[in-house]
């Protein structure tokens, strides 16, 4: 147990003793909450209401779909006094429109994912530049983002950099 508490401390010893010295030789560091940011600047919103926009139409269909396979259902319950032959064919054809409507959905989920992923990865090339001119403007040796097990308010610069792309124009123009 000492042997291990040993391990452990020394190492923890270097990183305390190489935090002090980044902090006298004037070594200036900030971390920005990348979450945060994808929560709260103005572009993630536009991209979730573009993201809205656009599989909104898809949705309502797939909506509509469900509906008519209920209305289905609900005929098969209600219409006793139907044939079997004609009843055989109804399940029949809530199968296909069920199978169907399984496929419909997972295609949807799919594309949606791919869309938002494609505009995610504009975005944090956005926020990258973004970061680049504040850790230049703000004369930053380092800027961390994800990892961190804990960070002091002195180092967050994460509003900043949210303060940075609200004056963008638009993440379009921002990403050329």
């Amino acid at each position: 147990m000492n042997g291990l508490l040993r391990l452990f401390l020394i190492p923890l010893a270097l990183v305390v003793m190489q935090t002090a010295s980044a902090q006298e030789s004037g070594y200036k560091i900030g971390f920005v909450n990348t979450a945060r940011v994808l929560k709260q600047a103005p572009q993630a919103r536009k991209v979730e209401e573009r993201l809205k926009a656009e599989f909104e139409p898809r949705e309502a269909q797939l909506r509509e779909k469900r509906q008519e396979i209920l209305a289905m259902e609900d005929q098969l319950k209600s219409d006793d006094a139907t044939t079997s032959n004609a009843r055989r064919k109804l399940e029949r054809e809530i199968r296909l429109k069920v199978s169907q409507l399984k496929f419909l959905e997972q295609e949807f989920r799919e594309d949606q994912n791919l869309r938002r992923n494609e505009e995610i990865r504009e975005l944090q090339q956005v926020i990258s530049k973004v970061l680049k001119k504040q850790g230049d403007q703000g004369k930053f040796d380092l800027i961390l983002t994800e990892g961190v097990s804990y960070v002091s308010d002195q180092i967050d610069i994460t509003t900043e950099t949210i303060e940075m792309l609200k004056l963008l124009p638009d993440a379009s123009e921002a990403a050329q």
